[in-house]
């Protein structure tokens, strides 16, 4: 496309910027700015109304952008991987591929090889607590935190192994919560997976073993499965008629509806909160990481790429080449900005700014 020209485009088609930013318009009356020099591609199979602007124009209001990202290293080695310590800036070590949750106060908490961390917005790194083994993190409005993966072993003869959920209070006190509710004789990673907490203080985990959603009520103590039959598959469904296939250590978000997102195999599902499953897209690169902002804007990661979809099914990949790293955890705060961790040659906390934020 020349500079300063639009045209009108049915859903289906991608329009691939100049700097490798490739929106998939999946919805209707959306509007497109990008680059002069940009392609658009409308498929054979694009055969409804053409009611969706791709324009080489001024960019306005809430349109999907092919602008890059703005994104800065808060913490973390771009070169280094070890033991964490604390620090400011490139300064702090991270292991990496923990998962990270977002507390009221702006401060990013994560786990970190067992460990329980923060980060603020000036990247000081300082770690909350060593005691349990923490995977998946969710805060509540009070600033407890909650986290998956503590495993413990029960029983040698035969192999036992017992997960936990564990909390650290806002005042600094450790507990396990739903001793050994699952266990397992085979695998080590029973009990991880991504952990959030919906508005009335329930809270779901992404049971990486199990390959389904599961609902602890903490007041009560209970526990029940929310989703998926446990039998790996990719099929929407209400409660556990549908199926996921998690990868390991899997990400879970949630919406201020209390809506949980999780990534299964290539797609997105969204799961509403009276279980029904529904795919929101799909054809990603393979699983990985979820977050979800207040607008309902979802984002994903792949190889060297952050996708951003909309309410409405259309997606932006954007290229992400600040790193070579893997992104293995994404999470938003109340001002839409996305933050990644990674892991590989070195493991950083980003921050991340979209173009029409």
């Amino acid at each position: 496309m020349a500079a300063n020209t639009s045209v009108k485009v049915p859903a289906g088609t991608t329009v691939t910027a100049p700097n490798g930013t490739i929106v998939t318009i999946n919805g209707s009356s959306d509007t497109v700015i990008t680059q002069a020099g940009a392609v658009v591609t409308v498929p054979a199979s694009a055969t409804g109304p053409a009611n969706n602007v791709v324009t080489t124009g001024q960019a306005s209001g809430s349109s999907l952008s092919t602008s890059p990202l703005t994104v800065t290293s808060l913490a973390g080695s771009a070169t280094t991987n070890l033991q964490p310590v604390d620090g400011t800036g490139a300064a702090a070590i991270f292991w990496g591929g923990g998962h990270l949750a977002m507390d009221s106060s702006g401060n990013i908490i994560l786990s970190d090889r067992g460990h329980l961390r923060e980060v603020t917005q000036s990247g000081v790194v300082t770690t909350l607590t060593t005691q349990g083994s923490w995977d998946g993190v969710a805060i509540d409005p009070s600033g407890n935190v909650y986290g998956s993966g503590d495993v413990q072993l029960i029983a040698s003869s035969p192999l036992t192994l017992g997960a936990s959920l564990q909390e650290f209070s806002a005042s600094g006190t450790y507990q396990q919560l739903f001793a050994n509710w699952e266990t397992s004789g085979t695998s080590s990673s029973v009990g991880f997976g991504g952990l959030v907490m919906d508005s009335k203080g329930a809270l779901f985990l992404a049971d990486e073993v199990n390959n389904r959603i599961v609902k602890f009520n903490v007041g009560s103590n209970t526990w029940a499965v929310f989703a998926g039959s446990g039998t790996s598959g990719n099929q929407d469904g209400v409660g556990t008629a549908a199926t996921f296939t998690l990868s390991a250590t899997p990400d879970l978000a949630i919406d201020s509806n209390d809506n949980l997102y999780v990534r299964s195999l290539d797609t997105v599902r969204e799961i509403a909160p009276d279980g029904t499953v529904t795919t929101v897209a799909s054809q990603l690169q393979t699983a990985g990481t979820i977050a979800v902002d207040k607008s309902g804007n979802i984002y994903a990661a792949g190889v060297q790429v952050i996708y951003r979809v909309a309410s409405d099914g259309s997606v932006v990949s954007y290229p992400f080449t600040n790193t070579t790293d893997f992104i293995t955890s994404l999470v938003t705060d109340a001002s839409g900005n996305l933050y990644a961790g990674t892991r590989g040659i070195g493991a950083q906390i980003f921050k991340i700014t979209f173009p029409n934020d």
